[in-house]
Formats: structure tokens, C-alpha cells, sequence
């Protein structure tokens, strides 16, 4: 027997495509790229003063702000100086879809928060199955690491900025 076709889950997931379009991280994503992108992604929540990740943990993924603020803190001079919050719409951790390495810094729910996780495997993943969702994605991450990277070497005052 066919289940029924349920209009309001339809419509919860039209609204869940519209707002993942509206992340600067998705906006070139057409509705079929971001449905199938949809499925990779994982939902958590933190209360305020909650740890997301530690320094020094293992880095699995990146994660993008829903609702919320979350805050970064380093025991890395430069990183410090930097104190870097983010809201909705932004995303933090990205370096991890590229290599497993040690995190820089810890990151903490500044209030309760609700995050999307993609996780190198499931990135990857993607990749190997719709490489020009990936390399939407790619792009747009490359430019925010690229935007990152020339704060952080502004704020040196012994580097010069590229």
C-alpha cells in the first residue's frame, strides 16, 4: 500500500531547502542540489556555555550556524586577538573537511544554538557521486579561508599582507 503524500512535511522541507539557499555557503546550490545535500547534513543543538569542539580535538567537519551565536577561543596568540563570533549564516571548522588534524581553538555556544554539521566523509562522499555540488561549495569555501586568512595576517604587525 502507498503511504499517503503528506503536504505539511512537503512543506517543511520546501522551507528547510529555502533557508539552506539562503546561506552564503549553499546560494549557488539549485533546490535539487541542496535536497541532496539536505541528507548529508546533521542538526545538533548547544545550550549556552556548551562546548561544540575542543582544542586539540580531532577535526571532523564544519559546522554552520542556524540560530545562535557561537564564540572561538584559542590559546593561539594570533587566533586570540582575532575573537571571532559567529551568528547565523556563518560557518566555522572548515579547514577540517580537508585534513584530520588537531582543532586551533575551541568553540562554545554563546547562547543556545542550533548548528548544521557536514562531515568529511559525507563531503566527500558527495564528491565522488556530484562533483559540481562540490565544487560550488569549494568555491565558497575557498573564498571565506582566503577572507580569514588575510584578516589574520593583518593583524600581525610582522607580516605583511598578501
Amino acid at each position: 500500500m502507498k503511504a499517503p503524500f503528506n503536504f505539511l512535511r512537503m512543506a517543511a522541507d520546501d522551507h528547510r531547502i529555502e533557508n539552506l539557499k539562503g546561506l552564503s555557503l549553499f546560494k549557488r546550490l539549485t533546490s535539487r542540489e541542496l535536497r541532496e545535500l539536505d541528507e548529508l547534513l546533521h542538526e545538533r543543538s548547544y545550550q549556552k556555555d556548551e562546548v561544540i569542539f575542543d582544542e586539540g580535538d580531532t577535526g571532523l567537519g564544519l559546522f554552520i550556524v542556524v540560530s545562535g551565536r557561537v564564540k572561538i577561543v584559542s590559546s593561539h596568540a594570533a587566533l586570540q586577538r582575532l575573537a571571532p563570533e559567529f551568528g547565523p549564516g556563518d560557518f566555522f571548522g572548515e579547514l577540517a573537511l580537508f585534513e584530520e588534524s588537531q582543532r586551533t581553538a575551541r568553540a562554545v555556544a554563546m547562547e543556545p544554538t542550533q548548528v548544521l554539521a557536514l562531515f568529511r566523509t559525507e563531503f566527500f562522499s558527495l564528491l565522488e557521486r556530484d562533483r559540481s555540488i562540490g565544487v560550488k561549495i569549494l568555491f565558497d569555501l575557498t573564498l571565506t579561508v582566503i577572507g580569514r586568512s588575510r584578516k589574520l595576517l593583518a593583524s600581525q604587525p610582522h607580516l605583511p599582507t598578501v
